[in-house]
């Protein structure tokens, strides 16, 4: 549980794999756009349509001149265009860094679960990918919520001062010593905790390795992408010339597009070291600053 800098994050680990195999998946590379490759356009915004209830989301983008767009992703844009019936970008308009919307087809986080929870193969081996993904993240936070009622169950023991004498209550290093040999005191609810993600994941990856026998190196699915993260207006790479950032205040919604995803990169997400031990569990999980107050606060009622 202390503060320290550990080798890896096995947390961070798994979300930056989940990550490169099915949301933003376009590696960093530095160079300086080139005319035959490469459109300059003035983008001011994202419009998000479903393709299930039509509903739109509109998504502004924080200006700062025009953003470079591979050819192929400009001329994808141009075939949507083209398809909603609306006119699109001509020379003159890029010339005059007209501003430009960027239209996105997809199905929105309501109507996705219904549409997309089928038979199909392809979109199975995600959606249990997702919910891997999704076990890897509330890991911690069951694990946080386990440790905080340990230390409170603790808490409940300790009626009078006198049963802290033995302990520095006069420094934050003390008092935090204190919260952890608490919490370490039973850690029966965070065994718990573990065991219950062991089981669901363990049959999960065990599933989709399955599945994925039979499977091409490559194929289309609908994957979840928040509407509030940063996009490279190029397939192939990103920089600073093809990142669009949505503005600050823009609330996270996750809206399915369609895109194209690799088996070997699945393989890596299924592959990747997770938490597997107690001790790795509450070392991830970290230290509350918010326990400290518990047993200041508990403290405290012994002097009124």
């Amino acid at each position: 549980m202390e503060n320290q800098v550990q080798p890896e994050n096995i947390t961070n680990q798994l979300l930056n794999v989940f990550n490169y195999a099915f949301v933003e998946s376009a590696p960093y590379s530095f160079f300086v756009p080139k005319k035959e490759k490469y459109v300059a356009v003035h983008v001011t915004k994202k419009i998000y349509t479903c393709l299930a209830c039509t509903r739109q989301i509109e998504v502004k983008y924080h200006e700062a001149g025009v953003v470079y767009f591979s050819k192929d992703r400009f001329e994808k844009q141009r075939a949507v265009y083209e398809k909603k019936g609306l006119p699109f970008l001509d020379e003159k308009d890029l010339q005059a860094e007209k501003e430009f919307i960027y239209q996105e087809t997809g199905y929105c986080e309501q109507c996705a679960p219904e549409l997309l929870l089928t038979g199909d193969v392809k979109q199975k081996i995600y959606n249990i990918c997702q919910e891997i993904h999704k076990e890897d993240e509330f890991l911690l936070v069951a694990a946080k919520v386990c440790m905080e009622e340990q230390l409170k169950k603790w808490l409940k023991t300790i009626t009078n001062s006198s049963q802290l004498i033995q302990y520095d209550l006069s420094s934050y290093n003390g008092l935090k010593d204190l919260v952890c040999a608490a919490i370490l005191d039973d850690t029966t609810g965070v065994e718990h905790c573990l065991i219950s993600y062991k089981n669901k994941t363990e049959k999960m990856i065990a599933d989709t390795e399955q599945l994925l026998r039979t499977m091409p190196a490559k194929w289309s699915i609908y994957a979840a992408k928040s509407t509030a993260i940063y996009e490279s207006m190029s397939d192939e790479v990103y920089h600073e010339y093809t990142v669009v950032f949505p503005e600050k205040n823009t609330i996270p919604q996750d809206f399915f597009i369609n895109r194209v995803i690799e088996k070997i990169r699945i393989e890596m997400f299924l592959k990747q070291n997770r938490i597997f031990s107690v001790e790795q569990l509450m070392l991830e999980a970290g230290f509350e600053t918010a326990w400290l107050d518990l047993l200041i606060d508990h403290i405290a009622t012994f002097e009124k």
